[in-house]
């Protein structure tokens, strides 16, 4: 393996390369790190703002930029990838299209790739599927309201970020399509996720990027590719003829991804058809009379999958997040109840996060909130506790916590619609407590926390550890 920085944290590696003598110091205004990775279109660096701020720097290939015809794409492209925005998408903030060799600068994302956590843990469950695809649905929605086509869409162009996956690389790869495709080393597309339609040489277009996420869904089941192993040729022949490999795929989601996965493009929904019947399963499961999540008889070791910001590697910056994806096994014993996606914190040692245990069997209109799961992670010098909670009633307002074990947090309560520096979304919460991170004077705490309702009902509370990773 090429020489480069490691940054080990509870069992996970991230390597970002070192810069080669050959390889440019500066990009416009960004001071170069290291070497991120590479493909058929060119390089992508990390890099570093004036004011301190990373990005992903991707460097097109000379041979491309020497294209005149690639250009003009290229250019039209970022134009449309400007203005792309949403929480799902890896969000443009520099580019030029004029340099001798063109460039792209987009928010950095620290976490792994999609190919990597399921290489590392296997297939997920039902639940975390539910999320992804959300996400994913949600990030193509963005990008086709900009008039983007992804065209690459894949595992691993998709990083599961502290709260939710990241689309990257939208746009880029469509640019390609005008370059000469006898190019040595140019690849259009992924054959395993390609739709059949891009496969043939046809035409592609939104539908074509719902196939792809059908198929990147599939994987995530899985952990195979839909279309099986063999030389391109072979796959492409079966994503064109063939039918997916969808064994062991959750019966929950597998309907989904069936349509997604729709040889003709007018039978597939579109992303934000495919967010509504999304949103329509997860009520469903969230339903105690709806289906449950089948655990299949295979179990992998569940073992930490974590990961820091490359920035943190390179100039040993604070604020390093962690993530696991859940795996399709269950939660072990004394392991919290993981985020739906990407989410739980791997706890110190002895020190997990506790989910609390399921609702109760019959809850009614007026039922008090519930409580699901619970996560931790961890931003500077704070740790986040977060509450994933269920509301039957409808009737939730807000959340507390008090000091438990030593810890001398007083009580305290925030309504939803005032949460001070808490963050509320659908579904959730997450407030921060300073633990001195990365100062030198880390300590720990444990709280206890619950949601309360209108009426002042308050849910069965959780306790919670935090305590810093790094």
């Amino acid at each position: 393996m090429a020489a480069g920085r490691h940054l080990r944290t509870l069992g996970w590696i991230r390597v970002v390369a070192i810069l080669q003598p050959a390889d440019p110091g500066l990009i416009g205004p960004y001071k170069l790190l290291g070497l991120l990775g590479s493909g058929g279109m060119g390089r992508v660096f990390l890099g570093m703002s004036a004011v301190g701020r990373p990005v992903a720097v991707k460097v097109i290939h000379a041979r491309l930029a020497a294209d005149p015809e690639f250009r003009t794409r290229f250019r039209v492209e970022v134009a449309a990838a400007r203005k792309v925005s949403g929480l799902f998408t890896a969000l443009v903030v520099d580019a030029d299209v004029d340099a001798p060799v063109p460039w792209l600068a987009t928010a950095y994302v620290a976490g792994p790739s999609l190919a990597e956590a399921v290489k590392d843990r296997g297939p997920v469950s039902a639940t975390s599927l539910l999320s992804l695809a959300a996400g994913l649905a949600k990030g193509l929605s963005a990008i086709h309201a900009a008039g983007v086509v992804h065209g690459d869409l894949k595992p691993s162009n998709v990083l599961l970020a502290l709260d939710g996956p990241r689309v990257i690389d939208f746009g880029i790869s469509q640019a390609a399509e005008t370059a000469p495709l006898t190019q040595a080393g140019l690849v259009v597309g992924t054959p395993s996720f390609m739709s059949p339609e891009q496969a043939s040489g046809q035409k592609t277009g939104p539908l074509s990027d719902v196939f792809s996420l059908g198929a990147v869904l599939a994987f995530a089941a899985t952990g195979r590719k839909p279309f099986g192993p063999g030389p391109p040729a072979d796959v492409l022949e079966r994503v064109v003829r063939g039918s997916p490999g969808l064994d062991n795929a959750p019966s929950e989601v597998r309907p989904l991804i069936e349509r997604c996965l729709a040889k003709d493009p007018g039978q597939r929904p579109t992303a934000a058809e495919l967010l509504a019947e999304v949103s329509a399963v997860q009520s469903a499961l969230e339903t105690p009379s709806g289906p449950t999540v089948p655990v299949p008889a295979r179990r992998r070791r569940r073992r930490p999958l974590v990961t820091t910001s490359a920035v943190a590697a390179v100039l040993a910056a604070a604020g390093a997040a962690g993530y696991v994806l859940t795996a399709a096994a269950g939660p072990q014993p004394g392991a919290s109840s993981l985020s739906p996606m990407a989410a739980q914190m791997a706890a110190s040692p002895g020190r997990p996060a506790r989910a609390r245990p399921p609702a109760p069997a019959h809850p009614s209109a007026t039922a008090p909130p519930r409580i699901t799961s619970t996560y931790t992670y961890q931003q500077g010098a704070m740790v986040y506790f977060e509450i994933y909670y269920s509301d039957p009633g409808h009737h939730a307002e807000g959340f507390g916590f008090v000091g438990v074990n030593g810890s001398d947090w007083p009580e305290q309560h925030y309504s939803f619609s005032n949460p001070a520096s808490g963050i509320v979304e659908p579904g959730s919460v997450a407030f921060p407590l300073d633990q001195g991170c990365g100062t030198g004077f880390e300590y720990t705490s444990t709280v206890k926390a619950w949601i309360y309702d209108a009426a002042g009902h308050r849910s069965r509370p959780v306790v919670i550890h935090l305590a810093c990773t790094t």
